[in-house]
């Protein structure tokens, strides 16, 4: 295939994925217990008016649900591909870093607390909405720090970094099944079980105003540095003899990561699968080849989320399921079918 013609195939590609965003975002909000039309999801986007009032407030709800599933979904699914890059592991992530066990450690830990007030999660509320997703940030951030201080020491190779992770994640996790043992009750192991599964619906506009800054912020990094992506995939000394520092960039791009994961999972809970699925899934079509592999996943990753959370809203009606486990519903057999097609 020449140069030409791939690069007309990679960019349809990502036209196409833009163009199902771009209407898929309505059809969602309009999908639910309480239908709308699709013109009506127009008119509450645009702020045209004319949308019956007794529907406006739900479909504010689903909008706000939606635009949370693409910024969530870029900001993991570049992660993915950054870090596969870094590591050269083609099963690393963000979550390698062990960052749903720290969040999660976090939440338990703001429990402990003894949090209590206003805001309802299930059965335990508490008095701010940004609480739980301060702790779990503050310790993804304490996590990722203590593996980098450790991978260091070692020499900043993909080694050290998934070992130094491997091994803070077991302590982290040890921690938090000591805390759920001895000091939670069963309704604050239920939230903090409920928490790891994954859900949109606990972000509200301020924390989708921080989701989508991240995702713009990551997305302009992520080009800049696309290049050097390429370059430290393939070996050290290849970066090296191209004069991009592997070490610094590894450093840079772990922490670049981190941020976004840790922001994605402190207001939308744990969604690791999705950082495998949508990397892979736009390596199949557009290559190795970060310039386009990055926007690719950004844009995958939105997509399955979206996908993932309207299924959760509609198969069950008017149970919802978290968005976690329906993405690992769909995600793990496509991973399979991947696997299959790709021949190992």
């Amino acid at each position: 295939m020449s140069a030409r013609k791939l690069h007309r195939q990679r960019l349809l590609f990502l036209l196409v994925i833009l163009v199902l965003l771009f209407i898929l975002v309505p059809l969602s909000v309009s999908m639910g217990v309480i239908k709308a039309s699709f013109l009506d999801v127009i008119k509450l986007m645009f702020n045209d008016g004319g949308v019956p009032p007794e529907i406006e407030a739900i479909l504010m709800l689903r909008l706000k649900r939606a635009l949370a599933a693409v910024a969530v979904g870029a900001i993991l699914g570049a992660g993915g591909a950054s870090m596969q890059a870094v590591l050269r592991n083609p099963m690393a992530s963000p979550f390698t870093l062990g960052i749903s066990h720290a969040a999660a450690l976090g939440v338990a830990v703001s429990l402990l607390m003894g949090v209590s007030g206003t805001t309802s999660y299930r059965v335990i509320t508490v008095h701010s909405p940004y609480l739980l997703p301060l702790f779990a940030f503050i310790f993804s951030l304490l996590q990722v720090a203590v593996i980098l201080a450790l991978s260091y020491r070692a020499g900043l190779t993909e080694r050290a970094i998934i070992l130094a992770a491997i091994a803070i994640s077991f302590f982290y996790q040890a921690l938090l099944s000591l805390l759920q043992y001895l000091f939670l009750n069963e309704l604050q192991v239920a939230m903090v079980v409920f928490w790891t599964f994954g859900d949109l619906g606990r972000i509200d506009w301020t924390g989708l105003k921080i989701t989508i800054g991240a995702a713009v912020l990551l997305s302009i990094y992520y080009m800049a540095r696309s290049f050097d992506l390429d370059l430290i995939s393939l070996s050290d000394d290849v970066a090296y003899s191209s004069g991009v520092n592997p070490k610094r960039l590894r450093l840079e791009a772990t922490i670049m990561t981190a941020l976004g994961a840790s922001v994605a999972t402190s207001f939308a809970g744990v969604l690791a699968f999705l950082c495998l699925v949508a990397p892979h899934v736009a390596r199949l079509v557009v290559g190795g080849a970060h310039r386009y592999l990055l926007p690719a996943s950004m844009l995958t990753g939105s997509l399955l989320v979206l996908v993932a959370d309207t299924l959760g809203r509609v198969i069950l009606s008017p149970v919802v399921l978290p968005v976690g486990i329906v993405l690992s519903l769909v995600g793990a057999p496509l991973l399979v079918y991947l696997l299959l097609r790709g021949g190992g």
